[in-house]
């Protein structure tokens, strides 16, 4: 497993957070076939998490408009494998992340990627990409933020 964005997040206990990813993966060289998993690693203890992930694996640059090949709901934080094999020695994984991660025990929480054999050549995470997370409430405290009931 590596680090989508190279670094990685402190939650804090018994806190449910919403998060959102926008990120490309990217490589220009290797052939061995492999498929690309998204999962979230570190040492925060989850109570559960729930994301979907919308993405496109396209062989060059992204046209500006492209038909998502992958949509996923997923609810757990291992490794999920997201795209079909590919042997192109250029490849790009752009990827729309949603979802929400309840703690129980807070440590450290970093979004990942793992390749199911090294292509030999290394994706990149481009310039651009990003992730943001915030606290929603208390874990379990089916709390009402705004006016709803």
């Amino acid at each position: 497993a590596q680090s989508i964005f190279g670094v990685g997040v402190t939650l804090i206990a018994s806190t449910v957070y919403e998060f959102e990813m926008v990120y490309t993966l990217s490589k220009t060289a290797g052939t061995t076939s492999h498929t690309i998993g998204v999962g979230f690693g570190g040492t925060a203890t989850l109570n559960n998490i729930f994301y979907e992930l919308v993405g496109v694996a396209a062989a060059a640059a992204f046209p500006s408009i492209s038909t998502p090949d992958v949509f996923n709901v997923v609810q757990t934080a291992t490794n999920t494998t997201m795209t079909a094999a590919s042997a192109l020695a250029t490849r790009n994984f752009r990827a729309i992340v949603k979802g929400t991660v309840s703690v129980n025990a807070g440590g450290t929480f970093i979004p990942q990627f793992t390749l199911s054999a090294a292509p030999g050549g290394a994706y990149s995470t481009l310039a651009g990409s990003y992730v943001k997370i915030a606290p929603l409430g208390a874990s379990g405290a089916n709390t009402s933020i705004g006016s709803w009931a």
